[in-house]
């Protein structure tokens, strides 16, 4: 018996009707979003201020998304191990990663062999903000009370005084390795598996400096025990109003600020994207959220998925830059 054929226009009707049901199946889902609690992944050991603005960002989103937000700490080889975790995290929107300069900006200048592709493997949410650096010297051991005299006697002896970071490829090492390119000074780097260790060596004496952001140094400051000699950014850190650049202390252009953002993986739905973007900066427009970030060091700078994906690209090609002329190496 002959199978009747169905007519044209009945065909495009019930393709539609089938089109039609599909996506009233899908809206619920993308509308329920999120259904359980969100994973955010901090490449870095905790008690770091990577640590410390994932969880007030955290904190935050959680209120506005009803879930709740749990921070992740995974530590190791400069932030890639986290980040190459959270890179290979199922694409649905419920694993998050505290993106940072190292592991994403210069992760592939450091380590040719890297796991994951930044620029392929990972897709930007939306920036927090950048943080300038604070160049400090400890109070023991070798005494370096000022910026000329650390460059005085690191001239005289190269090789000699050491600086330490919060492990290879760090922020700490990157900055450290680009003020001794820019300065034509000789420093010893001396690793850590954190910030907490290099800072508890900086004021036993057993290293003369340290680059790192405002929130382990400022008690310390605060208190006496280091000398804060210098800024890294281009502009002075509302935190430390009184610390000069090392631009205005005669290193001119001198600019190394890192920055700290949301980031998936790259096969997250756009619209979890752009939901999770409208959240974050609904939270970064918080005046006591951005009163938080301050005393962090950290200045919130909102942008949409865009302007994040193309602040992205232009950081990379700026800090791999900087990490090739200053011939920085994983050690």
């Amino acid at each position: 018996m002959r199978r009747r054929a169905v007519p044209p226009a009945r065909a495009a009707v019930q393709a539609l009707a089938v089109c039609a049901a599909a996506l009233a199946a899908a809206a619920p889902a993308a509308a329920a979003y999120p259904e359980r609690p969100i994973r955010l992944v901090v490449p870095y050991a905790p008690g770091a201020t990577t640590d410390a603005l994932a969880r007030l960002v955290g904190q935050s989103l959680q209120a506005r998304l009803g879930q709740p937000v749990v921070v992740e700490n995974r530590p190791g080889a400069g932030g890639t191990i986290g980040t190459d975790y959270a890179a290979k995290a199922p694409a649905d929107g419920y694993t998050l990663l505290l993106g940072a300069v190292g592991p994403v900006s210069v992760g592939r200048a450091l380590y040719p062999s890297l796991p994951y592709d930044p620029q392929r493997d990972l897709a930007g949410v939306g920036l927090v903000g950048s943080v300038p650096f604070i160049l400090v010297a400890g109070k023991r051991g070798q005494r370096l009370a000022s910026l000329p005299a650390l460059l005085s006697a690191a001239r005289a002896a190269p090789d000699t005084i050491a600086y330490g970071s919060a492990g290879n490829g760090t922020p700490q090492h990157i900055i450290g390795a680009m003020f001794a390119q820019a300065s034509g000074v000789r420093l010893l780097h001396s690793p850590y598996k954190g910030s907490g260790p290099a800072i508890n060596d900086l004021l036993g004496g057993q290293i003369a400096l340290m680059f790192d952001s405002p929130v382990p140094l400022l008690p310390h400051i605060r208190a006496g025990s280091v000398v804060p000699l210098a800024q890294t950014g281009a502009r002075r850190s509302a935190s430390l109003p009184d610390v000069p650049t090392l631009a205005e202390q005669g290193m001119r252009g001198f600019d190394a600020a890192p920055w700290y953002g949301i980031m998936v993986p790259a096969a997250v739905p756009a619209d979890i994207v752009v939901r999770l973007n409208r959240e974050l900066d609904a939270v970064l427009a918080e005046p006591q959220v951005r009163q938080r970030l301050l005393a962090l060091g950290v200045e919130a700078q909102p942008l949409d998925v865009p302007a994040f994906r193309r602040f992205l690209a232009q950081a990379q090609a700026r800090w791999t830059a900087a990490v090739t002329a200053a011939n920085v190496r994983p050690d």
